[in-house]
């Protein structure tokens, strides 16, 4: 059987990771897709390409989020670190677009400090869910005592945007605290995410 020559932004990342994984398994599927495996989990990895067929997007999808119980999200962020002695390949993982779980590994960042930020601002505020992912946007619900509301982030080059959708039946008073630290943590996380630009 032949061997599969896998592109070469695609090979260095799966090495990363899986030397980061003790005792994982890769299994290449052709020169774009290579799984990896470890125990009864696995990571799926796929490489497709710009219509220049220069830049490359990595697309990870990770369900049982090993990469992120394993602290390689920031790894992966500054994946060109890592290509020490190869300047051609430096070039290209720079230029490299990597999406976890339909999220870019920044996104997925700026949603975790969202959270983080609603829960040091008070104990009332519980993240439910999830509801939508798409690239550098996601939809989700949280909960205010007993007040569910949605907010929609959007991670844009230069700010985030956080929306809030509260639901009629909250009160006012309610919705304008909420409102308030929306804007907040808005502020709060562009200055951390974007600010140094």
């Amino acid at each position: 059987m032949s061997e599969i020559k896998q592109y070469p932004v695609l090979k260095h990342i799966v090495n990363v990771i899986k030397k980061a994984i003790a005792d994982s398994k890769v299994e290449e599927q052709s020169e774009s897709v290579s799984i990896i495996k470890d125990g009864n989990d696995s990571i799926h990895i796929k490489q497709l390409f710009d219509n220049t067929e220069d830049i490359a997007t990595i697309f990870i999808t990770d369900k049982k989020e090993i990469l992120f119980s394993e602290d390689l999200l920031e790894t992966l962020q500054d994946i060109a670190d890592s290509a020490k002695g190869d300047a051609a390949l430096k070039k290209a993982l720079q230029a490299t677009t990597i999406i976890v779980n339909d999220l870019t590994i920044e996104t997925d960042f700026i949603f975790q400090a969202v959270k983080e930020s609603f829960n040091e601002l008070s104990d009332s505020y519980e993240f439910l869910k999830t509801t939508e992912k798409n690239i550098e946007e996601l939809a989700a619900q949280f909960k205010f005592g007993d007040n569910r509301f949605d907010i929609k982030l959007k991670n844009e080059p230069d700010i985030i945007r956080i929306e809030a959708q509260v639901n009629d039946a909250v009160t006012p008073k309610v919705k304008k605290i909420i409102e308030a630290d929306i804007v907040k943590i808005e502020q709060g996380l562009t200055k951390m995410f974007k600010g140094e630009k």
